[in-house]
């Protein structure tokens, strides 16, 4: 891989500044991370670069139950590329550990053989809190969701998970009792479970919905709703999932339904819900900055958005530099 193409894969990375990354060669060697990755491990470059993984595994892969040692470690040996990983991960100077949600990808040169293991980590350590407040059938039944999802559409498995952390973070900011919080969280984590009812070609078509396949696209909430509500537990959620693409105008759907009669967490969720999308990019768009989405959010508040809420929401994300699980 030339210098130029390495240089630029490092921009890119440097201006994804939520998450961690971290670039390592074909021996292990770190050859580049970035100030987030530094920020979330709490070392600096200089005690990185150059340096090897395995260094800190006294050169071993694997465990002695033959574990690797991390998921980028496990790529670089096995040439599997990995997404969506929960692991918890000891910092490199100190026994804390931390819960990330890692990606890793390989860089091959022009006859494929592997030049550079590349990992990107999103602290999840207040979502794993949460987690542990749920009974084991629950929790199990979210994760299942999550893969049925992304087994169909990597984005809305993604997008979900941003958008719940997103939810933690705004419900946290207007000071919501802990149990609000978690709704919130599983709310977002689950909001368009109703898409494993559309149909593929819909749901991944990479262009405009004719006004047919909208009236097909726009079923997910029922669709979620009405799945939800048969799990022990869930009403609450279901309810919340029902009216996330309600307006406070009233102009949404699928009820129509306007202003505080839409719940509370509805409301958060629709605001939550259109930054991400209007953030991330699609097959058939490219992504807003985030100040360009910001915008959008404060020239619909009061029609598509709660004004109280969108200025909250707005609040929040000029205030809080640690959204490590959001972008």
């Amino acid at each position: 891989m030339c210098e130029a193409h390495f240089n630029c894969i490092m921009q890119s990375i440097e201006t994804r500044s939520s998450q961690g990354w971290i670039i390592i060669n074909a021996e292990y060697e770190v050859v580049y991370v970035n100030e987030s990755f530094c920020r979330m491990w709490q070392c600096t470059r200089e005690n990185l670069l150059g340096k090897s993984l395995l260094q800190w595994y006294d050169g071993e892969k694997q465990n002695s139950q033959g574990r690797y040692f991390g998921p980028l470690i496990e790529t670089m040996a096995t040439g599997i590329e990995m997404q969506n990983v929960e692991a918890r991960l000891p910092k490199f100077f100190s026994d804390e550990c931390i819960w990330q949600l890692v990606d890793t990808f390989l860089i091959r040169d022009n006859k494929e053989k592997v030049e550079f293991g590349v990992a990107s980590y999103s602290v999840i350590e207040r979502f794993k809190a949460i987690e542990q407040q749920l009974n084991s059938i629950n929790l199990k039944v979210i994760k299942a969701f999550s893969k049925a999802i992304g087994a169909r559409d990597v984005y809305t498995m993604q997008h979900s998970e941003k958008v719940a952390a997103l939810m933690f973070g705004l419900a946290e900011a207007m000071l919501l009792s802990k149990h609000e919080v978690t709704l919130a969280y599983l709310a977002g984590i689950v909001h368009d479970v109703g898409k494993i009812g559309v149909p593929e070609n819909v749901l991944n078509k990479p262009g405009r919905l004719t006004e047919e396949e909208f009236i097909l696209m726009k079923q997910h909430p029922t669709i979620g709703s009405d799945i939800l509500r048969q799990i022990d537990g869930f009403a609450d959620i279901a309810s919340i999932v029902l009216h996330h693409h309600e307006r406070y105008d009233g102009k949404g759907y699928p009820q129509q339904i306007a202003g505080e009669s839409i719940p509370l967490l509805s409301r958060m969720l629709a605001v939550c819900d259109s930054y991400d999308a209007m953030v991330s990019a699609r097959c058939y768009r490219q992504p807003v900055t985030k100040a360009q989405a910001m915008a959008e959010i404060e020239k619909c508040s009061s029609s598509q958005f709660d004004p109280v809420i969108a200025a909250c929401f707005l609040r929040f994300l000029n205030s809080d530099l640690s959204l490590t699980a959001v972008d």
